[in-house]
This record gives C-alpha cells, sequence and structure tokens, in this order.
C-alpha cells in the first residue's frame, strides 16, 4: 500500500480559515472546525483579526453603482451602463455583483493573445498605456458565461478588431478579490495542532512513492501546506538522498553553508547546531532577508543517547494569545544577527507577520498569521533606543507569553529520527530545537538543505492545476485500481507496513493470530481508504458533514 498513512477518526478543527485540504490530498484529515470553537472552547471576539468596518466594502464602491438596462434575459445585447459619477466610464457586466467595473481596471486584465504572449505568459503592455478616457463600445455575453468587449480609445497600436473575451471564471475571482486569497496555494486549509494532536495525525511519505509519483508528492507538498511538518521513510542512507528529496520540490536554497550541510558535533563549532549541546526552539536565518521557507533533515546514523528533535507550531501557539501581546509582537520588531569569521548578516523584523489578504467569516474580514519570525540563539540587541524605552516593558511580556506557549511540554512534539527518516517542516511557521545528545556512546549525523518559500509555493501551484482538477479515470479503471490495492495490502502481509502500530490495536486481540488478522483488515482498510483519498471519494463523512456549509462556501468561491 505505500507508506502514506491515513486517519480516520473525526478531528477538530483550528481558527484559521476553514479552507480545507482538499478531497486529493488530505480531507479526510482536515475535518472542518465547529463554528467559533477550538478545542471546544468558545472563541472570544478580542481575538479576531477583524478589518474594521469601513474595508468590508466590495471592489465597488457606492458611487459607482449603477442604473439602467437590467441584463436578465438580454444575454445578446451590445449596450452597456455607465457609471452616474460625473467623467467615469463604468462598464456593467451581468452576474458580476452589484455594481460596475472601472474601464482601466477591465481593461487591464484582458486576457487575449495581443495583451498577454501565449508562449512567456507576460503582459505585452504597461497599465499606464491604458488611456483615461478608455470607454466599452460594447459588452456581449456569451453563452457560455463568458463576456465579449469592444473599447473605444484603447491603448495605442491596438486597432478595433481588438477584443477582449473575459472567461466567467475571472470576473468572478476579480469580482471577490479582495474578500479572499488571491493566491490559490493558500486555500489549502492550515491544521494548527499541540503535541496531542500532531502525534496523533503525523503524516509519513515512503521515499520511493514520493520520488516517483507526482501524485504523491501532491499529497506531501499539501501536508506541509497543512500541518508545517511531515516525515519520509525508507530514505536511502546517501549523502545526495537529502537534495534528490528537495529536487523534487524545486531548486535548492544555496547559503553560506551550502547547498546542503552537516549537522554533527564538531570541534570549536561556529554554530551551536554544529555541538552536542541543548538547543531550544528557534527559526533558521532569520538574519537574513529572506530566510529559507523548507528546511529538511535526513538522519543518516543516530546511535548515540539523547538528540530527540523538538517540534512546536507557533502558529498555534499564536492563536493562545491575547489582542494586546498580538499588537505587540506584529508592530515591534526584533534583530537577529549572525556575526563569524568573514559572514556578518543582520535583519530586523517583528515576530508576527500577517496575511496581507482577507478571509471571510461569520460575516467579518478576518486575517491570518503569514509568518512568525523568533529565534534566540541568533537575537541580537533590542532595537529600542532609549528615548523609546516605554515599549520595552509590553515587549518583554509578550516574548514571555508566547515563548510560555511555544515551550509549554503540551505543545512541544519531540521525535527521534531513526536512519533512513527525513523531517520536510516550514521553517516560516514551525520552531524546531534538539535535546543534548552523548557524543561519548555512539554519532549522531543529519544531512540538511533548505528551499524557498517561493519555490515551494510554486511547485504546489503547478501540481494543484496538474493533479487536483485532473479528470479521474473511468469507474472500471478506478475498480481495477482499488483491487490491486487491496491484494498488495494483503501480500504485503500483516507487519508489512511499519506505519501499522500494534499498541492501537483494541486490547482485546489477545492472541497472536487474533492481533495478525486484525492488522491484515488494517492494511486493507487502508488500502481503501487511500484509493479513495487519491480519486476524491470522502471517507470520513462524519467528520466533513460536521461543517457542510462551509465546505459549500468553499468550493462556490472557486
Amino acid at each position: 500500500m505505500g507508506g502514506f498513512r491515513m486517519a480516520t477518526r473525526p478531528l477538530s478543527g483550528s481558527w484559521l480559515p476553514r479552507y480545507h485540504c482538499t478531497r486529493d490530498t488530505v480531507r479526510t484529515l482536515s475535518a472542518c472546525p465547529r463554528r467559533g470553537a477550538v478545542d471546544g472552547r468558545p472563541r472570544p471576539s478580542s481575538r479576531e483579526d477583524a478589518l474594521p468596518s469601513w474595508s468590508r466594502e466590495g471592489a465597488l464602491s457606492p458611487r459607482h453603482q449603477t442604473t439602467g438596462q437590467n441584463w436578465s434575459g438580454h444575454r445578446n445585447t451590445k449596450r452597456y451602463v455607465t457609471s452616474q459619477a460625473p467623467g467615469e466610464n463604468y462598464v456593467s457586466i451581468p452576474n458580476t455583483g452589484p455594481g460596475a467595473w472601472h474601464p482601466v481596471l477591465l481593461r487591464d486584465a484582458c486576457p487575449c493573445p495581443q495583451c498577454i504572449d501565449t508562449s512567456t505568459t507576460q503582459k505585452n503592455f504597461n497599465t499606464t498605456h491604458i488611456p483615461e478616457t478608455i470607454r466599452a463600445k460594447s459588452v456581449e455575453p456569451q453563452d457560455d458565461g463568458d463576456v465579449k468587449v469592444t473599447w473605444e480609445n484603447d491603448i495605442p497600436g491596438y486597432g478595433p478588431d481588438h477584443v477582449s473575451i473575459y472567461p466567467a471564471q475571472l470576473l468572478r475571482r476579480m469580482e471577490k478579490m479582495r474578500l479572499r486569497y488571491r493566491d490559490r496555494s493558500e486555500l489549502a486549509g492550515l491544521r494548527l495542532w499541540d503535541r496531542k494532536r500532531i502525534r496523533e495525525e503525523l503524516q509519513y511519505i515512503d521515499y520511493e512513492e514520493y520520488m516517483k509519483s507526482d501524485r504523491m508528492l501532491f499529497n506531501a507538498i499539501s501536508l506541509l501546506q497543512c500541518y508545517g511538518i511531515l516525515l519520509l521513510r525508507r530514505v536511502p542512507k546517501s549523502e545526495e538522498s537529502v537534495e534528490a528529496i528537495a529536487g523534487r520540490i524545486g531548486k535548492i536554497r544555496d547559503t553560506f553553508y551550502g547547498r546542503t550541510w552537516d549537522v554533527k558535533s564538531v570541534p570549536k563549532a561556529k554554530n551551536v547546531a554544529y555541538t552536542h549541546q541543548f538547543l531550544g526552539l528557534h527559526m533558521d536565518l532569520l538574519y537574513m532577508q529572506n530566510p529559507p521557507g523548507l528546511q529538511l533533515l535526513h538522519c543518516l546514523e543516530n546511535t548515540c543517547q539523547g538528540g530527540q528533535s523538538i517540534f512546536s507550531d507557533s502558529f498555534y501557539a499564536v492563536r493562545q494569545l491575547e489582542h494586546d501581546d498580538l499588537e505587540t509582537l506584529r508592530k515591534r520588531r526584533l534583530a537577529y544577527h549572525y556575526r563569524n569569521g568573514d559572514q556578518h548578516y543582520y535583519h530586523e523584523r517583528p515576530v508576527l507577520e500577517m496575511s496581507p489578504f482577507f478571509y471571510e467569516r461569520d460575516g467579518a474580514l478576518h486575517r491570518s498569521p503569514m509568518f512568525i519570525n523568533y529565534s534566540p540563539p541568533f537575537q541580537a540587541n533590542i532595537p529600542l533606543d532609549k528615548a523609546h524605552q516605554d515599549r520595552f516593558p509590553d515587549l518583554v511580556t509578550a516574548l514571555r507569553n508566547f515563548a510560555s506557549e511555544v515551550e509549554s511540554p503540551m505543545n512541544m512534539y519531540e521525535y527521534s529520527l531513526q536512519e533512513g527518516e527525513c523531517v520536510i517542516f516550514n521553517n516560516r511557521r514551525v520552531l524546531h530545537g534538539r535535546r543534548e545528545f552523548d557524543t561519548g556512546q555512539g554519532h549522531r549525523w543529519l544531512k540538511g538543505t533548505y528551499v524557498d518559500t517561493d519555490v515551494f509555493k510554486s511547485r504546489y501551484r503547478v501540481l494543484q492545476k496538474q493533479i487536483k482538477y485532473k479528470n479521474p479515470q473511468s469507474a472500471g479503471e478506478l475498480q481495477e485500481l482499488h483491487k490491486a490495492r487491496v491484494e498488495k495490502a494483503k501480500s504485503e502481509g500483516p507487519f508489512g507496513v511499519p506505519d501499522i502500530r500494534l499498541e492501537s490495536l483494541p486490547k482485546h486481540f489477545v492472541h497472536k493470530e487474533d492481533r495478525r488478522k486484525a492488522i491484515a483488515s488494517v492494511h486493507i482498510s487502508r488500502a481503501r481508504e487511500f484509493e479513495a483519498e487519491m480519486f476524491g471519494t470522502v471517507v470520513n463523512r462524519k467528520a466533513v458533514q460536521e461543517d457542510d456549509g462551509e465546505e459549500a462556501l468553499e468550493e462556490s468561491a472557486h
């Protein structure tokens, strides 16, 4: 069946946007949250990061509301409606909500081959080239929902034969542009976790399937988007393996540490990571202007006592803070630096960086964290001069409260990496550290590398288009695939896949033969779940049905 482990129990949700991981990724793992609750507790309104009332307006101002011809039942008319506002030729388009469109905004979005190069997909004009006097000459709704527009006073060089055809999907997206994430890769649900949840839900991916299957790669990237962390197993013991794993996502981030680097205890280390000492929770390279988005650590050897890896979800920790602390961490900046030998890096940034985009929930607009910046081992002096030191107490209080959350035993997840495992985690969300280890009784050697956030998101978008929206196979092909997976699960034997934990089986399986049969049935069950997950069948219906309304809202927004 492979190493992709599915969770089958109903799961509660988190406070972030209710855009779920998709059916083609981990839908059964991202059950919708109950409205207004986090882990069953009511969510205080003071923690909402809602927009002021003035920013809840739509993309169109009331003064641009138009009167005139009703488009209902007139799909082939060539008339357009202008705004009542003087000097502005707003264009009315049916089925795009109330109000009209600014002609420059509409013209700038023209997707025709004259405006967008078909080879490079780049624009052939500047927004500033569009004349202020441009106006729609005709507006023709098409039978398929698209809209055809011709122009007067068009961009110089564009003749009267230039026609803009706007797909209905593009217009719908533009209509709600401010009320949703512009980047579709952000629509994958973010699932916050503490120690209990990640112990139950941490996913394992088989190395061979990850390397050979684009669908499994998409599953892995979707899990990273959702949880911020995953594990690969059965990775070959080679120093090149981590490069191969990162290369499946995209180009490796080269730093002064190199394309890849070794994490092992060395004499006179220039980084605390290269010692055997305890390493507190932190994020890497925050002293650079653009810290890497993903970090990969492949365990080549681990035979010593101690050295457990520690992880904590900073997004979960932030959710527990009071509003005043959040505001302080968002507004006040910390400084990070690295100064050793011929290297000197320095950068200032707030602990909390909010997403510039908004999502709508319960009639209000909200923002979610985009990045967390926290790395005490590399923190420089706090950038506050004497004249502004009155701000210092609030900053220290907010930092203490944040540290108390991320370092809480209930929120930290410890895991001892074994040889042949590679952990991948979001360096801008998941804090990581390490327990002290004893070099006198063995060796610990990890091989690491980085991948930038932009590279990760680019790969996600491409795979999302290729796989998520790909037409499924015929029913006959799905049945054959299902049979093949069940037979494979049977042939692997009850102990063929180490991801099935014996201790998770019911206690009444006393006899060895009963336990073997039970494990075999788990194999077959997971084969069915995996097949369903691969092709969009909802397995955990109870978990999904808890919030059908939100799910329908999401799908309609798409």
